[in-house]
């Protein structure tokens, strides 16, 4: 059963032993009982369902609704990519993308409140007690509907093999294959 704090350190630990992920960790946050808000699990279900030739072992981790199991997952990576449902006002299904870099988003993103505390206040809080990487991805997707359900809404779940999509393009050996086809 993935979404426990067990499951989150021992991802961690792991990919402090295993380089075959090149220190990347993809983290889905949300809860899978409240509808689109469980569309941070599903990708990493269909992540975990590709062939590692594919994901090139990258740690993957679903974090449930506690910032600092996304935080223990992602600390010790060089970069960490996280996906959840972030409501902005735009259309449902929209995907945005938002860059942490030098200790802030350098694009204003709206609050993913988790029980605990939203993912922004976890970050600061977390740079004194975990190694956060150096960059960090947050793919959110604009939810049509947050209520007790175990389905993804149909947008959402249209959204979903983009956001795979979004984080293979991220991973290094799918941007040397990219950059290899442009020069």
């Amino acid at each position: 059963m993935t979404g426990s704090s067990l499951d989150a350190r021992s991802a961690a630990a792991q990919r402090r032993d295993d380089t075959d992920g090149a220190g990347i960790a993809v983290i889905g946050v949300g809860n899978p009982i409240m509808g689109d808000d469980g569309v941070g699990k599903r990708v990493i279900e269909e992540l975990e369902a590709l062939p590692d030739e594919r994901t090139g072992g990258v740690g993957l981790t679903h974090a449930g609704t506690t910032a600092f199991f996304a935080l223990e997952a992602m600390s010790g990576c060089r970069k960490a990519i996280v996906v959840d449902a972030i409501e902005t006002g735009s259309e449902p299904g929209t995907v945005h993308r938002y860059r942490y870099v030098d200790g802030a988003f350098a694009d204003e993103i709206p609050e993913m409140t988790m029980h605990d505390f939203s993912f922004a206040e976890a970050l600061r809080a977390g740079r004194e007690a975990y190694d956060i990487p150096e960059e960090l991805l947050v793919f959110g997707v604009e939810p049509e509907r947050i209520e007790a359900s175990l389905e993804l809404s149909d947008r959402i779940e249209r959204a979903v093999p983009e956001l795979v999509e979004l984080v293979l393009e991220e991973l290094p050996e799918r941007q040397a294959s990219s950059a290899s086809r442009q020069n």
